[in-house]
């Protein structure tokens, strides 16, 4: 340990007796400016970035809780100050010394950290050259537990909520400054907010401040807790300022849907590049014929809550476009984890922007996301055990036809239709093959008070927890009560629930 009385001196003399020692150097012909210093803070590491005029030659000197770097034929910009105090997890401070007309001495005055790793990045887009140090901690933060190691857990679903970009990619800029990153941070929390309230499920954010996570951490975490759903949240940008709606994306492991998701693919798979990333995390692919071979259901059961994400938004916001989009996005590449990317709304539109940064539209997103979720989730052999006691009548699939769609045209459910044919799903529907539906019949029914009765609403009660304990949806409670899912709920209010069958 060094100990605070150490001047810099002892510091510079222990320094050179150390024996282990990393050069690391790239020839450069020209000298180069330290332009900025900045840092960002993760769970389990505190990050600082060196912005720089270009590609640096720099050693490096490591000792306890002592990392030096060396630049040389260097130069630092007169707004840096010598002592650059950052008292962050892991690191206490940044000194700077010139030791000659050339040559710039960064010493980091480490705390309590495990390790540092020190790394380059390209010039990039808007982002000069950058030289990036990762300190990480000896004890991270406290983690949120996979349901292997909590048996209460075990019994819930668990719904992985993506903030998009953070850090050092800020992810799109609308017109008055907004920043994307904190945008689907905000959304984000208020998505987990409401998850956490509804009967058998949990959420988890892939970040939960200012700091970039890599694609591979934020899919080896829905992994790791066993994820039942993975929704990437985003706020679209475009250069026509007139454009706006919501969006939902899948992943396509061929070509995308249209030149739009394309374009939108490629941007957000620049991520891991803006937000600094060592090229032997980033290159981590999986085989693509392996994930083809596995992702085929995941992509269809992707569709099938898209469909359901987008009834919700629609109900909320004008949609882009009227079925789910398809592209190659590298954060939805989950083979066993249905997964979908939400452009929540266009932050370029001026309109738009402003929504996105009300509270109450957030929430109404929140709870909108949220009902989708218990929709879809409670679909099939996981939903509730019930009969559906209703006239039928075949139909016979055709090309283009999904679950959503054919539940849509008929005026029904997903779980009705599922259950009418003993499919989960899973299961494939064929071109030609032959399905139970409603018939007409039901629809005359639909309205007959007689198929409800009246509930006052108790302590505690939300709608997620009246809709689960009448084996019913969210969004079917809402519709027999004509409420709108920012609507409160009173103690002592009566509300209609659907009669047991």
């Amino acid at each position: 340990m060094i100990s605070k009385e150490k001047n810099f001196f002892q510091i510079m003399a222990a320094a050179l007796a150390w024996v282990a020692v990393i050069f690391i150097s790239v020839p450069c012909c020209e000298a180069v400016e330290i332009l900025n210093i900045r840092h960002w803070t993760a769970p389990d590491h505190t990050r600082v970035v060196l912005d720089v005029s270009g590609e640096p030659d720099y050693e490096l000197k490591e000792g306890d809780n002592l990392l030096i770097v060396n630049f040389k034929k260097s130069s630092l910009h007169k707004s840096i100050p010598a002592v650059f105090v950052i008292n962050k997890p892991g690191i206490k401070s940044v000194h700077f010394y010139s030791l000659d007309e050339d040559t710039i001495l960064a010493q980091f005055i480490l705390d309590h950290h495990r390790k540092a790793e020190v790394f380059k990045l390209k010039k990039f887009q808007d982002k000069p050259d950058r030289l990036v140090v990762d300190i990480f901690l000896k004890q991270a933060s406290r983690e949120e537990k996979s349901p292997e190691k909590n048996y209460a857990l075990k019994k819930k679903k668990i719904i992985v909520i993506d903030p998009g970009h953070g850090g050092e990619d800020p992810g799109a800029v609308g017109k008055n400054g907004t920043y994307e990153k904190d945008i689907v941070l905000a959304i984000s929390r208020e998505i987990k907010k409401v998850i956490n309230q509804m009967p058998g499920y949990r959420a988890y954010l892939t970040r939960d401040g200012d700091y970039y996570v890599s694609f591979r951490q934020r899919l080896q975490k829905a992994k790791k807790l066993g994820a039942s759903l993975f929704i990437s949240i985003h706020a679209d940008a475009a250069k026509t300022r007139s454009a706006k709606g919501s969006s939902v994306y899948c992943l396509s492991t061929g070509a995308a849907s249209s030149e739009a998701a394309r374009l939108l693919a490629r941007n957000e798979n620049l991520s891991d590049i803006l937000g600094g990333v060592p090229d032997s995390e980033g290159s981590n692919e999986s085989n693509q014929i392996i994930m083809n071979m596995f992702q085929t259901d995941t992509i269809n059961l992707s569709k099938i809550y898209a469909g359901i994400l987008m009834q919700q938004l629609d109900a909320l916001n004008c949609l882009k476009y009227k079925t789910p989009q398809e592209a190659p996005f590298r954060v939805l590449k989950l083979p066993d984890i249905p997964a979908v990317l939400v452009e929540t709304a266009f932050i370029s539109n001026a309109q738009e922007e402003q929504l996105l940064k009300k509270p109450g539209f957030q929430k109404k997103l929140a709870l909108a996301i949220s009902s989708s979720i218990q929709d879809f989730l409670s679909t099939g052999a996981e939903g509730p055990d019930r009969e559906i006691s209703v006239a039928t009548t075949e139909y016979i699939i055709k090309k283009g036809d999904t679950l959503f769609a054919i539940a849509k045209n008929f005026n029904t459910s997903i779980d009705v239709l599922l259950k009418l044919n003993a499919i989960t799903l899973n299961d494939p529907i064929l071109v030609g093959q032959r399905m139970n539906v409603p018939s007409k019949e039901n629809k005359k029914a639909e309205p007959d008070k007689k198929r409800f009765k009246l509930y006052t609403v108790q302590k505690g009660d939300t709608l997620f927890i009246v809709a689960k304990k009448h084996s019913t949806t969210l969004a079917h409670l809402l519709k027999i009560n004509g409420m709108d899912i920012k609507d409160p709920l009173f103690y002592g209010k009566r509300i209609k629930v659907p009669l047991s069958n």
